[in-house]
């Protein structure tokens, strides 16, 4: 099964390579490992989070002006929360707003339950040079956990942010959510996050910087019959994405969140600073190829 994830990226970009044929495309694919975050097999019965995990995942991704007005977005992604998750959004922007909406499936996550139906919307409202405000929301269809295996998978991110010189501000909240029916109960893993980011640019250099501060919860409840237990995880951490633009066709990206200072709660009350060293992160590198313009060079 792990192999055939692996070879999902890569036919969902051969399948969509002959569309550049005809309208401009981007593509690009990224690759990402870190500490912080729960292992898979964790059990309900540990009390210790030490940190030496480090689940790590392969991301793909499309972008296709379809039209002036038109936006396509699919891909597919492994994510710590989420597990494995392959979506399309459509993006119609018209002035001051765009709206998106599109269908996205959660793929082998349970033998169960191969492929797991949802559907993604956003909004985005944009007065350029001003203020802007985005929203969005992902959720499986279905909300019944009837047998072992079966799964839910949520997700929203809300904006609001500002225009300053060559600089962008936002406060920013984001939200994962995913329940699974296991053979003991139910087991709820999340992770919310609050920050405060800075997109930083100027015009005709070759790289932008986007960086954050915030804090964030990362939470795994295990429901067996009357008893609940909740592992969770605090941390103040401080993020910095890094685009490098090596040319008009080729960009590459560089993003690190580490944890300034991390603290348990829970079952986990009275953890400080896990982790190597006291070191927690969640880092990710990849490249963005824009085949419109390699296609002009």
């Amino acid at each position: 099964m792990k192999k055939i994830l692996y070879l999902i990226p890569l036919c969902i970009i051969v399948f969509l390579l002959p569309v550049s044929t005809v309208m401009g495309l981007e593509i690009g694919t990224a690759f990402h490992i870190g500490n912080l975050a729960f292992e898979k097999a964790r059990t309900s019965d540990q009390t210790g989070f030490d940190g030496t995990s480090f689940p790590w995942g392969i991301d793909a991704f499309i972008n296709q002006d379809v039209s002036s007005q038109l936006d396509l977005h699919t891909g597919f992604y492994m994510d710590p929360i989420l597990k494995n998750i392959s979506y399309t959004l459509f993006s119609y922007q018209q002035n001051f707003f765009s709206i998106g909406v599109g269908p996205f499936f959660g793929l082998f996550n349970s033998s169960s339950s191969i492929l797991k139906p949802g559907i993604s919307t956003s909004i985005r409202l944009d007065f350029p040079g001003i203020i802007f405000v985005s929203f969005r929301a992902d959720s499986s269809i279905g909300g019944r956990l009837v047998q072992t295996g079966d799964y839910l998978q949520e997700r929203s991110d809300i904006s609001i942010g500002y225009y300053v010189r060559n600089a962008i501000c936002s406060v920013n909240i984001k939200s994962k959510k995913y329940t699974a029916k296991s053979s003991a109960g139910e087991l709820v893993d999340s992770l919310t996050s609050y920050s405060f980011s800075t997109d930083i640019f100027q015009k005709n250099m070759p790289y932008k910087i986007l960086l954050s501060f915030g804090y964030q919860k990362l939470t795994k409840i295990f429901i067996e019959g009357d008893t609940t237990a909740e592992h969770t995880l605090g941390s103040l951490v401080i993020a910095n994405n890094l685009d490098i633009f090596i040319n008009d066709y080729l960009t590459v990206f560089i993003d690190l969140e580490s944890s300034v200072y991390s603290f348990g709660s829970g079952v986990l009350l009275g953890i400080s600073n896990p982790g190597p060293g006291g070191y927690l992160f969640n880092a990710s590198t990849g490249v963005t190829l824009n085949l419109d313009a390699f296609k002009k060079d």
